[in-house]
């Protein structure tokens, strides 16, 4: 037998009494004051400061300046073997006609012998390093920084602009037609700034791909230019989401400014409960 019985929960009076009627309403109008200040100030801003970024690429003092990918760390990344004997120290292995380097201490010990120091147990192993490309670093810092603000933008006008549709009915449907594009086009740049971010991340990825076998096959000089070129598209790569990111900014400010009376009154109407 049903729990009720024949009787079933009745639904009909779920929105005509709120337990806490006041929650929704503050969030709208929180999320109304977040949206005029992304709208008013914040977009504008950022559009100024992308644009200023792009400009950079002009400065040599810039990680932008789209002459960096002729500097060394772009060019010739160097595979090293730190060693602790004063005999080794800064030897590295570059070329075919470098010989390898092992730290005495360390290459002479085995490895049930191997002691532990600071923590890392020593043994017979190479300890191949390959810098980090500094000036990439910088460059995916600014730009991981620059995808999270708009993503979360975005996110922050969706939830705004989710409130703001009216009650779905037959006709005079254009205005919430148009906020519903809105929010489309909002998920869209937040997906897009996902992806881009997931672009900056194959930096450190791939060049620990290649260092790896590198490390592996030290003698097989071609991992030196697969990491110079691989660093190389991603300068270019991280400029070409700079502007990516300024044609997210100026595509959604320039779709609310140009359908902003059907956004804040879909239905052509002055009801209460409009935007304004």
């Amino acid at each position: 037998m049903p729990k009720f019985g024949n009787t079933l929960p009745k639904m009909d009076d779920v929105f005509k009494s709120h337990p806490k009627p006041e929650v929704m309403k503050d969030l709208i109008a929180a999320h109304r004051l977040r949206a005029i200040d992304i709208l008013q100030n914040v977009m504008p801003a950022k559009i100024l400061e992308i644009t200023d970024l792009i400009k950079q690429e002009e400065n040599p003092s810039s990680p932008f300046y789209k002459g960096q990918i002729f500097e060394l760390s772009y060019t010739k990344p160097k595979l090293s073997q730190p060693a602790t004997g004063d005999a080794y120290q800064g030897a590295e292995v570059t070329s075919l006609t470098d010989k390898p380097v092992l730290p005495v201490d360390i290459s002479a010990l085995s490895i049930a012998d191997a002691p532990e120091v600071g923590g890392v147990r020593m043994g017979q192993h190479w300890f191949e390093v390959v810098k980090v490309n500094e000036n990439q670093m910088k460059c995916n810092e600014i730009v991981f920084r620059e995808l999270e603000e708009i993503h979360m933008l975005a996110q922050d006008l969706k939830v705004w602009l989710e409130m703001e549709i009216p009650v779905v009915e037959d006709g005079n449907s254009f205005g919430a037609d148009v906020q519903t594009h809105l929010i489309s086009q909002l998920a869209d740049a937040y997906k897009k700034s996902n992806t881009m971010q997931n672009g900056v991340r194959a930096h450190h990825g791939d060049r620990l791909k290649l260092a790896t076998d590198w490390a592996k096959y030290p003698n097989f000089e071609d991992y030196a230019a697969a990491i110079a070129n691989s660093d190389r598209f991603d300068h270019f790569l991280i400029r070409s989401f700079l502007r990516s990111i300024l044609q997210l900014y100026a595509g959604l400010l320039t779709k609310f400014e140009r359908n902003w009376s059907k956004v804040i009154n879909p239905k052509g109407t002055h009801e209460t409960g409009g935007m304004y």
